[in-house]
């Protein structure tokens, strides 16, 4: 099965033309590393600096194998100096996907909500059902929903270990959803977030948990 790994860095405007090079920099060196299929880099553009590096795996093993010399976040960590926080990572699966391949995708939203475990199902249909209706109307240029947790939650296999990465007790009191929603301008954006399906479902998850939203752009 494929495996996402998100990764997440604040920064401060200060040293945004630092942070700038070293996620360029990490992103040349994951490029090409056997085993994953996809990376994404993205720069915050609101309030919060910060970047964000999406990676595809093959699969867990495939992760496994590249994870000590090519985790984003350790990576990253290398230059924490930077950042004013350590860099965050999940591990997630993917729900669902949204791909218009006429357009490019130039800014994003990342929605990440924490929602306790015993409504976690339930939002995930919510959520898939919602998506499902917003795309109909051809606003979105890309877009998923992925499901997962925390790298510090996680028991994570050695490379002479081929087992599978395990939540811990922590980890499964609560479940984190990513939906990363992307378009080619700010007209569509602002069109997609007035539409009464995505108000609605903004509503239940900070109704039900934590939602926490950042503006992002493709770099």
């Amino acid at each position: 099965m494929e495996l996402l790994v998100m990764t997440l860095a604040y920064t401060t405007p200060e040293r945004d033309a630092d942070v700038l090079a070293r996620v360029r920099l990490v992103g040349e060196t994951i490029h090409n590393v056997p085993g994953m299929m996809t990376s994404q880099l993205y720069r915050g553009r609101g309030t919060e600096p910060c970047y964000a590096i999406f990676t595809t795996w093959e699969s867990e093993d495939a992760w496994r194998r590249a994870r000590e010399r090519y985790s984003p976040r350790h990576l990253l960590a290398a230059s924490n100096d930077l950042f004013i926080s350590s860099p965050e990572q999940w591990y997630l699966s993917y729900l669902w996907g949204y791909n218009r391949p006429s357009v490019t995708p130039l800014i994003a939203s990342l929605h990440l909500a924490t929602i306790p475990l015993e409504k976690a199902d339930v939002v995930q249909r919510g959520w898939v059902e919602g998506l499902h209706r917003q795309e109909t109307q051809s606003l979105l240029a890309f877009s998923f929903l992925a499901r997962g947790t925390d790298e510090s939650t996680l028991t994570l296999p050695s490379m002479e270990n081929t087992g599978a990465i395990t939540p811990s007790p922590v980890a499964q009191q609560a479940t984190l959803f990513l939906n990363l929603l992307s378009w080619t301008n700010d007209e569509d954006r602002e069109a997609f977030f007035a539409d009464p399906d995505y108000k609605a479902i903004k509503r239940f998850l900070r109704n039900t948990g934590i939602l926490h939203i950042l503006s992002l752009e493709a770099m």
